[in-house]
């Protein structure tokens, strides 16, 4: 069940000018002032006549950018050829400028013109053509064209491995980039095959794993970020339900068919069989390169071995999630956390994921909201689930959707002194589209 806030902050920019009139009081010694130099006007202002006047400079309409950059384009091309450089600059000028009057279609037509004059001029394998390629995804998705966004994704990825190597650090923001793209396309179920998207999200963060420990250690800070996208993905496999659709294979890796598709589907299924044991893998390393790393921030190995009990808390593992927390909420204490960081991760049951819940005193809210009380046990258990208010009160659908997730979430139950406890009233809303 999808839950959003409706309402949404939104920012008006005001743009305004002021005329700054020049004030000046005259001061003068009263004995030796004559009618004449009493009349004159102050210094000040003789100064700011003397200067020239700086005009601002009128602002031009989106279509009249448009067609400034036009006419520099038919300019250039008249002196330099179709192919001349610095005529992409131009291009990328235009198409950038389309893109903010929404003619996306437009501005994808100018950012391909631009690329291919930028490969005629420096290369096919030029990386002056990302920015474009960048821009270029962000007008596919504006007009939800999710499959070619998805193969400009990988040709970025592409492009930055044949200057750089895929082993190369330089790599990393990239793999990161692309990796955060496929989570984000599996979640919002955007593009043909979403496995596709999870089996390529866990290569590359176990890429960037293997490329940071070779570089920089088995120790390095680095790979926490890419350890918690693998667990992140590992997470999606273990709960992946299959296709909402009819699949479409996406071109992941520049090829097609169906033996790449069987050979896709076959490497899923190893993936799901072990992604329990891969996810905990990660977790546990990141414990270990925070004891490991003296920058590591402090507590910070007690805080990831939090994250390592709500792992085996997800997959219904209580007696390991429950030995877990409380070398956990020792360690805590030992490394000097605080009351508040203690109580911010134990003081109260949590959600495991966090789900799309709104705290009640939220501004705002949406006309369909169900709020509701439930208990949640020591073994983060949901119990005596109560209906306490709904808008509309006559959505007898909605009531049964609020109580099958709260039946089926599992919690990190609240400690007190180191042992798990019951807690009960928890009132909370769920707001609706």
């Amino acid at each position: 069940m999808t839950q959003t806030e409706t309402s949404k902050d939104i920012a008006i920019g005001l743009m305004f000018t002021a005329t700054a009139l020049l004030c000046g009081n005259a001061c003068a010694e009263v004995s030796d002032v004559s009618a004449t130099e009493s009349s004159a006007p102050p210094p000040a202002y003789l100064e700011a006549a003397s200067k020239p006047l700086q005009l601002a400079k009128r602002q031009l309409r989106p279509s009249e950018v448009v067609d400034s950059y036009r006419e520099r384009i038919e300019d250039m091309e008249a002196q330099y050829g179709a192919y001349g450089a610095g005529i992409d600059e131009q291009l990328v000028g235009l198409a950038t400028a389309l893109q903010r009057t929404g003619a996306h279609d437009e501005a994808i037509s100018e950012f391909r013109r631009a690329m291919l004059i930028n490969r005629v001029n420096e290369g096919l394998y030029s990386l002056h053509q990302v920015p474009m390629i960048e821009r270029m995804i962000e007008s596919q998705i504006a007009l939800n064209q999710w499959e070619d966004a998805n193969d400009n994704q990988q040709y970025l990825y592409w492009l930055h491995a044949r200057n750089y190597g895929e082993s190369d650090p330089r790599m990393l923001p990239v793999i990161d980039n692309l990796s955060r793209w496929h989570l984000q396309a599996y979640k919002e179920e955007k593009g043909g095959t979403l496995f596709e998207h999870l089996i390529s999200a866990t290569d590359l963060y176990s890429l960037a794993v293997d490329i940071i420990t070779q570089n920089f250690g088995a120790n390095d800070l680095r790979l926490v970020e890419a350890l918690r996208g693998l667990k992140a993905s590992n997470y999606y496999l273990a709960t992946y339900k299959g296709e909402p659709q009819q699949a479409v294979v996406i071109n992941t890796n520049f090829g097609g068919g169906p033996d790449m598709e069987a050979a896709q589907r076959t490497k899923l299924d190893h993936y799901r069989l072990n992604s329990f044991s891969s996810g905990k893998q990660a977790i546990a390393r990141i414990v270990d390169v925070y004891q490991k790393n003296p920058q590591s921030p402090p507590a910070a190995s007690a805080k990831a071995k939090v994250e390592l009990g709500d792992w085996y808390m997800m997959f219904n593992k209580w007696h390991s999630a429950r030995e877990t927390y409380g070398e956990a909420y020792q360690a805590l204490w030992d490394n000097g956390a605080t009351n508040e960081e203690i109580e911010s991760i134990f003081g109260r049951p949590a959600p495991l994921p966090a789900l799309p819940m709104l705290e009640e005193d939220r501004q705002g809210l949406a006309g369909a909201y169900v709020t509701v009380s439930y208990d949640v046990t020591a073994f983060g258990k949901v119990r005596n689930i109560e209906i306490l208010h709904a808008a509309p009160s006559d959505d007898v659908g909605m009531r049964s959707r609020v109580r099958n997730v709260l039946k089926r979430a599992k919690f990190r139950p609240r400690f007190e002194n180191g042992e798990p406890v019951e807690t009960t009233g928890i009132v909370q809303r769920f707001v609706f589209d």
